[in-house]
């Protein structure tokens, strides 16, 4: 389950001097997420400051590559975003002196199962289990809250009851998959079964009456 918590990485607080001295605004935080590398299928949030047309999403292809205003196809798979942002800033220096950047990692993750809305997202590492699942419409009315899995490389890992799932649990890597699982048989059709029930005992008093 560990390998499942939130990995934080606590990067340093960037600051740039415009050409007249006056320092800028340095973004909240460098980096945003873990420190897993950019994997294909991931995107790329880029956010240079004072360069709204640089900044956008950019996806990460099946070779590796991303395609970067300014820079080109970089090839950024293998990267964690702390060294991504790093290199972006240092070939961006070419156009600007002492650039802002903020790099974050949207990770490719599925939510499937008895889910309203079964879909592959990007979302950032810091978001939780149930914060995915909300994204995809919430859990349906055949899903149970406390058959919860997270799929990663093959290997299904379960979270437990619904009410003891730590807000704190994010799938950080690309690739999760989470599946909610369904009710059993008779807590799905327990209603039914209950009035099939009624209906049987009605006919075999009716029948004992006669």
């Amino acid at each position: 389950m560990a390998a499942l918590g939130v990995l934080l990485a606590a990067a340093p607080v960037v600051r740039a001097q415009t050409p007249a001295g006056t320092p800028v605004p340095a973004p909240t935080a460098a980096v945003a997420g873990s420190d897993d590398p950019v994997g294909a299928g991931d995107k790329v949030v880029l956010r240079v400051w004072r360069e709204p047309t640089w900044s956008d999403a950019y996806p990460v292809d099946a070779t590796g590559f991303a395609t970067l205003p300014r820079i080109g196809p970089m090839h950024v798979a293998g990267l964690a975003p702390r060294a991504l942002r790093d290199s972006v800033r240092a070939r961006l220096a070419v156009y600007l002196r002492e650039p802002v950047v903020d790099v974050i990692v949207l990770r490719r993750v599925a939510v499937l199962g008895a889910v309203r809305k079964p879909d592959v997202l990007f979302v950032e590492p810091v978001s939780t289990v149930r914060d995915l699942i909300a994204q995809a419409g919430g859990i349906d009315e055949e899903g149970d809250p406390n058959r919860i899995e997270i799929v990663r490389d093959g290997e299904r890992v379960r979270l437990g009851r619904w009410n003891d799932i730590q807000s704190t649990v994010a799938p950080v890597r690309s690739g999760d998959q989470i599946v909610v699982g369904r009710k059993g048989w008779f807590a799905r059709n327990a209603l039914a079964a209950v009035s099939s029930a009624a209906v049987a005992v009605s006919v075999l008093v009716s029948a004992f009456r006669r």
